[in-house]
């Protein structure tokens, strides 16, 4: 990908993007498109054409980002923003408060909350809160505006919410026109807020899971931004799995019986109660495969001995698997995951216990919905490699979140071993040959740490009604 460096370095120099692994396939695509577009080849004229032409890059940059989102995403932290910490605020008299979606996408974000504060809140909802949206691709905030969506942005919400806000429009779904008009959208680059500014100051601004496209030090200047954007007592909430990598400083963390937020450095911490945080978790990367050249193989075959072929063999299965397994993993970020469950399937009929392929399936299963199955993958994959931390902390997120019939102690006990296992090594890949964690260590031990203590809260209080 050297060849792509000019373009890696002017995208980070604009916006901040930090184009590394899978990303690099996106750009790939981008350059090929943009050369297609421009009829140019030339890496300098392209640069050139990308520099001088606002339209053109934005075009370029639609291509380069994943656009993943859908209706209440981590909703714990959705429901503690509307039922405790803006009730709050409201009877402190600082009505109407704004709430601004940095990063909004397609805008499943910010309507999300404009669903759940008009449940809360009724008609007057519209004349307490100010919602808004930004976000860095002009194409996408185009979709946002339509509010017209299909199957995948409704794998989290409830079949209430979508009978009642969303209504079928040319076999997709069209949300409730006046809560479209009632969120408003507008382009925001998120390391340029003086110069496209999206209004504010604001109450709330939900940066989550955006951060994974930037590297610490543009997080840092995003944090710096996004502090101009807030008021003095306002908050910004990130998503689960990206607290400790937004831990810079800017802000100081808070945290509200489970949901963690950040503020301002000298702001005091709210009072209001929460529920625990909610997290489908980002899943993690390493790099293709590379297999040798089959054309250098087919030369040297007829000089080996059967036993040097039969090992080649054996090692070209072993790279096709590992290979199959990248795929697999890709294939789930995408969301792709009819493919991705099949793919596995075959998979672990090659090799039963392989770990990479247990979690993996267990995974896909979990985002199909189908929690018994996924809970059978973690336990083979535990079984198999007992230090898999991953299998432990999503076995425990399955009864944690009511995807099974709730058993404390197994949530104590599967959380309990991972933070035991990240404690005895804080950097473990969880005994995955291939594919790397699906969080990374410590973000898995800092959530499991917390919903520990939320457990044994839990059973000490039953063990306490039981005597009484």
């Amino acid at each position: 990908m050297s060849a792509f460096a000019p373009f890696k370095t002017l995208v980070y120099k604009r916006c901040g993007l930090h184009l590394e692994g899978l990303a690099e396939a996106r750009l790939l695509r981008a350059v090929t498109s943009l050369q297609a577009i421009t009829e140019l080849t030339d890496t300098t004229q392209l640069l050139d054409k990308l520099t001088s032409d606002p339209t053109l890059f934005d075009q370029f940059v639609s291509q380069l980002t994943v656009n993943e989102t859908y209706f209440c995403r981590e909703p714990d932290a959705l429901n503690w923003l509307v039922n405790a910490y803006l009730p709050q605020r409201l009877a402190a008299g600082k009505a109407p408060l704004s709430i601004f979606s940095a990063g909004c996408s397609s805008g499943e974000e910010p309507y999300s909350v404009a669903m759940l504060l008009y449940e809360r809140f009724g008609e007057r909802a519209r004349t307490l809160f100010n919602l808004s949206g930004g976000d860095l691709d002009h194409q996408v905030l185009v979709k946002a505006r339509q509010a017209v969506y299909g199957g995948m942005a409704f794998r989290a919400l409830s079949p209430t919410f979508k009978a009642r806000y969303f209504s079928p429009y040319e076999g997709r779904f069209k949300l409730n026109e006046a809560l479209r008009q009632w969120v408003t959208f507008r382009p925001f680059n998120l390391l340029s807020a003086n110069e496209n500014s999206p209004g504010g100051p604001f109450d709330v601004i939900l940066f989550r899971n955006v951060s994974i496209y930037f590297d610490e030090p543009t997080r840092r200047r995003i944090h710096q931004q996004l502090s101009q954007l807030l008021k003095p007592n306002g908050i910004l909430l990130c998503g689960v799995t990206e607290i400790l990598g937004n831990d810079l400083g800017i802000f100081e963390l808070a945290e509200a019986q489970g949901v963690f937020y950040f503020r301002s450095a000298k702001q005091p911490a709210t009072s209001t109660a929460a529920s625990p945080t909610f997290s489908w978790l980002d899943m993690g990367n390493k790099g293709d495969v590379s297999v040798e050249n089959s054309d250098q193989l087919a030369s040297t075959v007829d000089d080996k001995p059967a036993a040097s072929l039969e090992q080649e063999t054996e090692n070209e299965k072993a790279a096709s698997f590992t290979q199959q397994l990248h795929t697999a993993h890709q294939l789930l970020n995408q969301n792709a995951f009819d493919e991705a469950a099949s793919l596995l399937k075959t998979l672990l009929t090659q090799q039963p216990w392989s770990v990479d392929a247990l979690v993996l399936a267990g995974l896909v299963a979990r985002w199909q919905q189908q929690p018994r199955i996924a809970r059978e993958h973690f336990k083979r994959a535990i079984y198999v490699m007992p230090e898999c931390w991953p299998a432990h902390f999503y076995l425990a997120e399955l009864y944690r979140q009511g995807e099974l019939t709730d058993e404390p102690l197994q949530r104590q006990r599967r959380y309990a071993g991972v933070v035991r296992l990240l404690s005895a090594d804080p950097t473990s890949n969880g005994g995955l040959g291939t594919i790397a964690p699906p969080l990374p260590p410590g973000d898995a031990r800092f959530l499991a740490e917390r919903h520990l203590k939320a457990v044994n809260t839990t059973l000490a209080t039953s063990s306490d009604s039981q005597g009484v």
